[in-house]
C-alpha cells in the first residue's frame, strides 16, 4: 500500500512539474509582427505596383510589413511588402525592382519575387543582388518566365501580373536561408509612455494622387489606412486595411545621372523618423551602419523603440517631403 501510495505521488510531481514548466514555457513570437506563432521564420519579400491602374492591390492585406517608396521623381511609388505570418494564394500586381528594394529585402534576407528590375548602369538592382549584397535570399523574376507568373486577362498591362506565392514558397528549399528582422516589438498591445495624441495624419508623396493617410480608430485601437481619402482595401477580400504601426522614415534621395527614373535612396547611415503608434506620435532616429546590417530604430532619448504587435507600415520618405498631422 505505502509503496502504491509513494508511486502515486511521484507521478502526480511529474505532473505539475511538466504542468508548471509548460506555462512558464516561452510562446514563440514572430519575428515580423511579434505575435504568437508556431511558424518558422519564412519570409517572402514582394515588389507591388502601385500605379492607378493596379489598385486595389490583391493580397496585400496579409501582408506583415509594407514599405511605400518614391521609385519615380514627382512623388510615383511602389510597395516592397513582406508576408511570413500568412502567405496569401496570389499577389497582384507584381512590378519591377529597383536597388531601393534590394536593400529593403536585405533587411530579412528572405525570398524576394519581382517582375523585373532597372538594369541601367549606376542603378543595375541585378548587379547589386548578384555582387554588392551577400547571402541574398531566394530570388523570383517573373520576367524570365517562371510558370507562377501570369497576367490578368481583366486588367491592363503593365498592372496585371498575377504571382502564385503559396507555390513559390512551396518550392523554396528554405533548409539554407536564414531570416532576420530590423523590427522590435513589445510583449503586448501597449500605448507609449512618450509622444502626443493624433487621430489622423497623411504622408503625401504626390498631391491628391499618392497620399496614403491615417486615421486613428479607439474602438478598434488601430489606425485606418485610407488612400487619397479613399479606404485603402484589399483587392481580394474588399477589407480596408487595419495598421498597428506606422513608421515614417526619413532618407536622402538623388537620381542618377539626373535621371528621373533612376533613384539613389541612401538607406544606410543616420536620419529622422516619427513613429505613430497606439494612436499617439513621437519622434526618432533610424540607423544602419551597413547594408548588410539591419536597421535600428529610436526614440528621441536614444532608446530602442518597440512597436505594438501587429501589422506596420513603413513610409520611406525623402528629407525634403514631411508627413502632415491633420488631427
Amino acid at each position: 500500500m505505502k509503496k502504491t501510495v509513494t508511486w502515486l505521488l511521484a507521478l502526480m510531481l511529474i505532473f505539475t512539474f511538466a504542468a508548471s514548466a509548460a506555462d512558464s514555457k516561452e510562446v514563440s513570437k514572430s519575428i515580423t509582427t511579434g505575435l504568437p506563432t508556431d511558424r518558422e521564420a519564412k519570409i517572402m519579400v514582394c515588389q507591388i505596383d502601385n500605379e492607378p491602374g493596379a489598385r486595389p492591390q490583391k493580397g496585400i492585406g496579409s501582408a506583415d510589413i509594407v514599405y511605400e517608396v518614391e521609385i519615380y521623381d514627382g512623388g510615383y511609388t511602389r510597395y516592397t511588402a513582406v508576408f511570413n505570418d500568412t502567405i496569401p494564394e496570389k499577389i497582384e500586381p507584381i512590378r519591377s525592382t529597383r536597388i531601393v528594394q534590394a536593400d529593403i529585402c536585405y533587411e530579412y534576407r528572405g525570398a524576394f519575387i519581382h517582375y523585373g528590375g532597372q538594369r541601367y548602369p549606376g542603378s543595375d538592382v541585378y548587379y547589386t543582388m548578384e555582387h554588392a549584397l551577400e547571402e541574398f535570399g531566394p530570388r523570383y523574376d517573373g520576367i524570365g518566365g517562371d510558370r507562377d507568373f501570369y497576367r490578368d486577362k481583366h486588367r491592363k498591362a503593365p498592372n496585371n501580373v498575377i504571382c502564385n506565392l503559396k507555390n513559390l514558397y512551396d518550392r523554396t528549399d528554405w533548409s539554407t536561408v536564414q531570416c532576420r528582422s530590423p523590427l522590435r516589438f513589445s510583449s503586448k498591445y501597449r500605448v507609449p509612455d512618450q509622444g502626443e495624441a493624433v487621430s489622423q495624419f497623411s504622408v503625401p508623396y504626390r498631391k491628391k494622387s499618392y497620399v496614403p493617410s491615417y486615421e486613428w480608430d479607439p474602438e478598434l485601437q488601430k489606425f485606418k489606412r485610407f488612400y487619397n481619402n479613399k479606404p485603402f482595401v484589399d483587392g481580394e477580400t474588399g477589407e480596408q486595411i487595419l495598421v498597428d504601426n506606422v513608421i515614417v522614415q526619413y532618407v536622402e534621395y538623388s537620381w542618377f545621372d539626373g535621371k528621373s527614373d533612376r533613384p539613389k535612396v541612401k538607406l544606410r547611415g543616420e536620419n529622422k523618423c516619427e513613429y505613430f503608434i497606439g494612436g499617439k506620435h513621437f519622434t526618432g532616429t533610424w540607423k544602419r551602419s551597413k547594408i548588410r546590417n539591419n536597421t535600428v530604430y529610436y526614440d528621441a532619448n536614444g532608446k530602442k523603440v518597440k512597436l505594438n504587435p501587429g501589422k506596420t507600415f513603413i513610409q520611406i520618405l525623402r528629407t525634403e517631403r514631411q508627413a502632415e498631422i491633420l488631427a
